[in-house]
């Protein structure tokens, strides 16, 4: 029994036409309204807040004993919920930059952001790494 890729086709067309896909991409559009008002909210909490003090926290916070925890659930090492909502913001709201002592040969992208560079490298996964601007000193990998 062959696979009906024409009847796929059509049915992912008429996709968005559907009851259940008018309701996925209402949802959707109200899930990218709260996501850009957190990035106003954030915005808005960089004017009167420092940055720096922010990123040694949640760097403190990925240390051995959140990595353990990750192991000991089954799980890769990943961010935080506060660590991958900045790191969203970032991916989301600036252009990758090119930053060659950082470059290697996987597929990557580096985004600059308050001093801070944010490497993202996917193989078989994907890896974030983020450095200091001033020294390009390693201050985490998840």
């Amino acid at each position: 029994m062959g696979i009906d890729y024409e009847g796929m086709k059509k049915a992912l067309e008429e996709f968005p036409e559907t009851p259940a896909g008018k309701a996925y991409f209402k949802n959707m559009a109200i899930k990218h309204e709260i996501k850009l008002g957190r990035y106003k909210k954030f915005e808005k909490y960089l004017e009167t807040h420092d940055f720096d003090e922010l990123m040694y926290k949640l760097i403190l916070e990925h240390g051995e004993e959140w990595r353990e925890k990750c192991w000991h659930n089954g799980y890769e090492v990943h961010p935080n919920n506060k660590l991958a909502f900045i790191i969203d913001y970032v991916v989301n709201n600036f252009e990758p930059v090119k930053v060659p002592q950082l470059e290697n040969d996987f597929h990557n992208h580096i985004w600059f952001f308050k001093g801070y560079y944010f490497q993202m490298t996917w193989g078989q996964g994907v890896l974030t790494d983020i450095y200091n601007k001033e020294d390009l000193r390693h201050l985490l990998q998840v």
